[in-house]
């Protein structure tokens, strides 16, 4: 009797992908799916709202579907859009599939939320912890898959996660189950220890045309037309932000309010900046997220004090703040906005080492350049909110 090979078993093609604008990603996945090359491990890394967290759910649903049967036999692909196993994920009600970021809750989180320790329910963690590693991850891996055939860990924001919880995740990492994947997400892999990075596959996520995101936003979602393109050209790249706003408007009114802080600050006194500080500082240990957003924002309003700076009026994002932009770029030198641009970059950097909140703040007020109020014509204030409730 002689010894056979077995070909290497094909799964077929996935299709219904909830995430778009990545097609380098998701064919690499489904190629690797159907030659049954899929890694214990991925690191899926990219801006925020750019897709992170619907591409680890992607890959959850696409490891625990199998193909549709009907009378007329098994179906050709693989279709994320029609799997039951792919909807319970995305309701989050899938017993295999497991997503840890720092609210999720843990064993003991309802009896503290009742005791008199001084930690409401309300209350919100800053870090992934060494807890959510050994209760969930560790406790819940060595478990079989009940519902589907593999389990899933989806870790979003590993950034977050204490170095004792890198620790811990290390043996997992190391000794993995064929019957467990762990999907990482990151804004870059130089945020994660190395020893975590090199036991991952890598899937990096650039910004999507905003092209993309605004025919998506019709098909997909039909949003109007003209909704569609300036929430794709407001989203900087990121599908996620688009589609949140399409489906909460106070974004947008977020958003326009923070152009008008912003220009509030760099035409106001010194004691208006500090005051900013001291509650943008306070925010940040309530809402880190919240603050780091506003970073971002500013660097997208300084950006377009650049672009006009420069003439180059059809680079803008925030086309319907170009007046204002516009005035407060002529009264600024190009040096001023450059040296602008490197102060918030170091704050934002700074507060992602967890550097002093406040202080980092006033260095960041000292250091912005003055705008003169009086030279900015478009700082009336009530004509301004006029014509913005009209456009939204």
């Amino acid at each position: 009797m002689t010894d056979s090979i077995s070909p290497v078993t094909k799964r077929p093609p996935v299709v219904g992908w909830t995430t778009f604008g990545h097609p380098g990603a998701t064919r690499f996945l489904s190629r690797s799916n159907e030659v049954d090359r899929l890694s214990h491990a991925y690191l899926i890394t990219g801006p925020d709202k750019v897709g992170k967290r619907t591409l680890a759910l992607d890959i959850a649903a696409m490891v625990n579907s199998e193909q549709v049967v009907d009378m007329f036999g098994k179906a050709r692909n693989i279709d994320l859009q029609t799997s039951h196993q792919a909807e319970r994920i995305r309701k989050g009600i899938h017993s295999d599939v497991r997503v840890i970021d720092p609210d999720t809750p843990l064993e003991d989180d309802k009896r503290k939320s009742t005791s008199d320790d001084g930690v409401g329910s309300d209350s919100r963690r800053q870090t992934i912890s060494i807890r959510h590693v050994r209760e969930i991850l560790i406790g819940e891996s060595a478990l079989t898959p009940f519902e589907g055939n593999k389990k899933v860990f989806i870790i979003d924001g590993a950034h977050r996660m204490v170095e004792a919880g890198f620790n811990a995740m290390l043996k997992v990492l190391e000794e993995p189950s064929n019957e467990t994947v762990i999907i990482l997400t990151a804004p870059t892999a130089e945020s994660l220890p190395e020893t975590i990075v090199s036991r991952c596959q890598r899937i990096e996520l650039r910004p999507v045309d905003s092209e993309i995101i605004e025919i998506e936003l019709v098909q997909r979602f039909e949003a109007d037309e003209s909704k569609a393109r300036s929430l794709s050209r407001l989203a900087r790249g990121c599908p996620g932000w688009a589609i949140d706003a399409l489906n909460d408007s106070t974004i947008v009114d977020g958003h326009n309010q923070a152009v008008l802080r912003f220009a509030e600050i760099i035409t106001g006194n010194i004691e208006e900046r500090f005051r900013y500080a001291r509650q943008t500082g306070g925010q940040f240990w309530r809402d880190r997220d919240a603050v780091l957003t506003e970073m971002s924002r500013w660097l997208e309003w300084w950006r377009d004090v650049a672009m006009l700076r420069h003439k180059l009026d059809d680079q803008v994002i925030n086309v319907e703040w170009s007046d204002l932009l516009g005035e407060i770029a002529a009264q600024l030198k190009e040096q001023q906005i450059a040296a602008a641009v490197a102060s918030v970059q170091d704050a934002l950097t700074a507060l992602e080492k967890n550097a002093v909140p406040q202080i980092t703040f006033e260095v960041l007020m000292l250091d912005l350049p003055w705008v003169d109020s009086r030279k900015v014509a478009s700082l009336t204030f009530d004509d301004i909110d006029d014509e913005h409730e009209q456009t939204n």
